[in-house]
């Protein structure tokens, strides 16, 4: 598998949000991927979304996990079921907000926990999914990378699943979603795609 790490680099250099001088470290390679726009590329390859720059929670993680894991740390992908309610989401715009106070939208959520080669004794939760710009919209951003404290997760987290180190994360995900969201799974596409198109408008710029 070649490596994920030059293409990012380019990639966040000719877009300006990474300095040519600058190295791609752990904070940085965190930083760059929180901040790519929240909409769903046409697939979920690390590849892809570097090329058309932009990626869901999945998208993001499958991405920044292969950077980390390229820069010396270990790493587990996990998926976590829960929903979207107006108690845990009041951010959502009136439509969606609505929506989910008529009845909660099942999702499965993707982040990361993270043990780096200094901290061997110790995993971190590493949450990339909104971005920087999301702060301003009362959304639950993680600001930077700290490895004294785990990053808040983009999600009222009810039951976790770790993804094994021979298992493909996307094939594991689509099974809990059939699983979980069942039947509401057109609901849930719909709900992401209104999310995504939201967060477009309003960070647009």
């Amino acid at each position: 598998m070649p490596p994920i790490a030059p293409l990012l680099r380019a990639a966040a250099i000719q877009r300006g949000v990474l300095d040519p001088s600058a190295t791609l470290n752990v904070a940085e390679a965190v930083r760059i991927v929180r901040d790519l726009p929240y909409e769903r590329a046409s697939d979920r390859r690390p590849e892809t979304i570097i090329e058309e720059w932009r990626g869901t929670c999945s998208g993001k993680h499958y991405l920044l996990a292969r950077m980390l894991e390229e820069l010396g740390a270990s790493v587990i992908v996990i998926h976590a079921t829960h929903h979207f309610t107006p108690e845990n989401s009041p951010w959502l715009p009136p439509d969606l907000l609505e929506e989910a106070a008529r009845e909660p939208v099942p999702d499965v959520h993707t982040f990361l926990r993270v043990q780096l080669d200094a901290f061997r004794d110790e995993w971190f939760t590493v949450d990339a999914t909104w971005p920087m710009a999301a702060k301003a919209l009362g959304m639950p951003v993680n600001e930077g990378f700290d490895h004294k404290a785990d990053h808040r997760i983009a999600a009222d987290v009810e039951e976790i699943v770790h993804v094994d180190e021979e298992d493909d994360p996307q094939t594991v995900k689509e099974a809990l979603i059939a699983a979980f969201v069942d039947d509401q799974a057109a609901r849930r596409d719909a709900f992401i795609e209104r999310l995504s198109a939201w967060l477009g408008e309003r960070l647009a710029g």
